[in-house]
């Protein structure tokens, strides 16, 4: 990605329009806004904090500017080549911001270590749900004050559930972080 990309700008914008880009970008992610954040936020807005600071410097200097100009359109021919048109570049290499491991994030998630709820515990909210919505539509039509009741229960319980349940995998969460 090149500064232009970073700062949503063309690349003969002038030099106020780029700033204004630098400067909306720059109070998004700049350290002071991101106190709060937790470390990983605060080090992805540090990066790109980094990565807005030299573009602003390389493209807010006319003659860094001029220079830099004169090496990108250098590198885009070297790397254009012969290639035919339509074809990807060689030295292409996707942008990702983050630097997160997410096969990591698949193994710490397995069964056992807090970050699960165990299925009975998941399904069981809907099955009281459609066990209350049964009884009490089979009660209301047969007018048996035994299947209403049970499908009130039902349906408290199931409602005691909806919200037990998301309790349930935050406290095994918040369980599996201290160890």
């Amino acid at each position: 990605m090149n500064h232009y990309e970073l700062l949503g700008v063309a690349d003969d914008a002038p030099t106020e329009v780029i700033r204004r880009a630098y400067l909306a970008k720059a109070r998004r992610a700049h350290p002071d806004f991101h106190v709060t954040a937790d470390g990983d936020t605060k080090a992805a807005a540090e990066r790109q904090m980094r990565q807005l600071n030299e573009a602003w410097a390389v493209l807010g200097d006319p003659g860094r500017r001029r220079d830099y100009d004169g090496d990108l359109r250098a590198r885009l021919r070297k790397v254009a080549g012969d290639r035919p048109a339509g074809t990807p570049s060689p030295g292409f290499v996707p942008y990702v911001d983050d630097d997160t491991d997410y096969s990591a994030l698949l193994d710490e998630a397995g069964p056992g270590n807090g970050a699960t709820v165990p299925r009975a515990a998941q399904l069981a909210p809907v099955v009281l749900l459609a066990v209350a919505v049964f009884s009490l539509c089979a009660g209301l039509v047969a007018s048996f004050a035994p299947l209403l009741a049970v499908g009130a229960i039902s349906f408290v319980l199931s409602a005691l559930a909806f919200v037990l349940t998301p309790a349930l995998a935050v406290m095994r969460s918040l369980e599996s972080d201290r160890e």
